[in-house]
């Protein structure tokens, strides 16, 4: 499956860059989440859509879902990741200043015109680019239908029967179906079959992924697939309340984990992971530490220095007021590590000295316990302007913070059992009774 992978992939990029709106580019300066293995990369290994113009969409620009409000700045200014060192140093370097004066000046422009803005980046581009590639070829398109069943006949899927407002309609599909419905991140049944139990049941995606794919593909005669290393792609998550009242996943991806000044508790009050570690990693310690509890408390600890730098969660940096975080629950705060701990019902003494023990070597920028900041990849997601560590400071300004954390998913990763052969030769290759080869896409939306 990953020579497969890996021969085919750069052909499938090139297939829909020369036939659709996709355009994309490699990542230059990323490096690999495991970077002390054989082979791996400082840079260039991951791909991410080209921004995209949203007007291009004309009439039909309010059709791609927003992104999360949590991740857009004014409103619903998206933000490319090459932008946001810049928008850290304004007032402190000319340059970036007058970059981060350019991107205001565009938005402000687009708000003129659009509810939104319309520069999109990463996913929001991806989708509005596939969006734009349909619509230029007058691919049918229908929403605000349910795919009711797959027509089988004998040994291969030949077509959907969907609900479209009060009626059935049967679609006949020439070479196949692909089933592009997500994960089940948002189905009790499934996360309890598959997920460990200290996995609880906290998501970061979409509630459209209730396994509705799974069930078609299942009822149709399809094999599950589940030796998967992991059930999910993990992230640590903090939980909100929106202004609307609905609740808010936040997940810990890049945007405060690795930044000096900041560290992760358990329970106990005690460090349990190198924060820096890639998300997916950093909750598999979680897992490990709840030890099959689905409710066991994590925390993220830091300072008044780190909030103001770096922020936390949904709380961005340069935020002069937390009082409405702190208010609802999200944020807790105390005027000493000591009552901070009473607040989150850790004993005063355990998270004391987890605190003095991290500040005692984070003064050098040393980490012995968990070897924070200790590879390239953590040290990009730090600080690169913090010497000599980019990922470690003393936590020592007062008022203290606390979040609380959770095990998350940014979705599922078992699915259908398939091979390495092309789809138009999946009736030969297939173990399942079924065969699914790939042509024509129907999901629900």
């Amino acid at each position: 499956m990953r020579a497969a992978f890996l021969a085919r992939g750069p052909e499938a990029v090139a297939y829909l860059e020369a036939n659709t709106e996709v355009r994309l580019q490699p990542v230059r300066t990323y490096p690999d989440y495991y970077p002390e293995r054989l082979g791996a990369t400082a840079g260039g290994r991951v791909l991410e859509p080209v921004a995209f113009e949203g007007t291009r969409l004309g009439a039909s620009f309010g059709r791609p879902r927003p992104p999360l409000p949590e991740f857009t700045l004014f409103g619903g200014m998206m933000v490319n990741r090459l932008d946001i060192p810049h928008l850290r140093r304004v007032g402190k370097s000319l340059h970036s200043t007058l970059r981060a004066a350019r991107l205001i000046s565009d938005y402000a422009w687009q708000r003129l015109r659009s509810p939104r803005g319309t520069t999109l980046h990463l996913g929001n581009a991806l989708a509005a680019r596939l969006y734009a590639s349909l619509l230029a070829r007058q691919v049918e398109i229908i929403f605000s239908a349910d795919v009711e069943d797959l027509s089988v006949q004998g040994e291969r899927v030949a077509g959907v029967v969907i609900r479209h407002g009060s009626r059935d309609r049967s679609i006949a599909a020439r070479r196949g179906v692909v089933l592009a419905t997500g994960g089940f991140s948002h189905d009790a049944t499934l996360r309890k079959r598959f997920f460990p139990a200290a996995a609880g049941h906290v998501s970061a995606t979409n509630t459209a992924g209730t396994g509705d794919g799974l069930r078609l593909a299942s009822a149709s005669g399809a094999a599950l697939n589940t030796e998967a290393t992991s059930p999910a792609y993990w992230v640590p998550a903090s939980l909100f309340r929106r202004a609307d009242g609905c609740r808010g996943v936040f997940p810990h991806t890049v945007t405060d984990r690795a930044k000096p000044g900041v560290i992760a508790v358990n329970a106990a009050g005690r460090r349990f992971v190198n924060e820096a570690l890639s998300y997916h990693e950093f909750v598999l310690a979680m897992l490990r530490d709840g030890n099959g509890e689905p409710d066991r408390p994590f925390y993220l600890i830091c300072d008044r220095k780190f909030l103001w730098s770096y922020g936390l969660g949904r709380i961005k940096p340069f935020t002069r007021y937390v009082r409405r975080y702190v208010a609802s629950g999200e944020l807790i705060t105390a005027a000493d590590i000591e009552g901070l701990a009473v607040k989150i019902g850790i004993k005063r003494a355990a998270l004391a000295a987890t605190i003095a023990n991290y500040n005692a070597d984070a003064k050098e920028g040393r980490d012995p316990e968990f070897g924070r900041g200790s590879t390239i990849y953590q040290r990009h997601l730090g600080d690169a302007a913090h010497k000599p560590n980019p990922c470690v400071a003393p936590i020592v300004r007062a008022p203290f913070f606390a979040m609380r954390i959770y095990p998350a998913d940014l979705g599922t990763a078992i699915g259908m059992k398939v091979d390495a052969q092309p789809a138009c030769c999946a009736r030969t290759a297939r173990r399942s009774p079924v065969s699914m080869p790939a042509a024509t896409t129907w999901a629900r939306s």
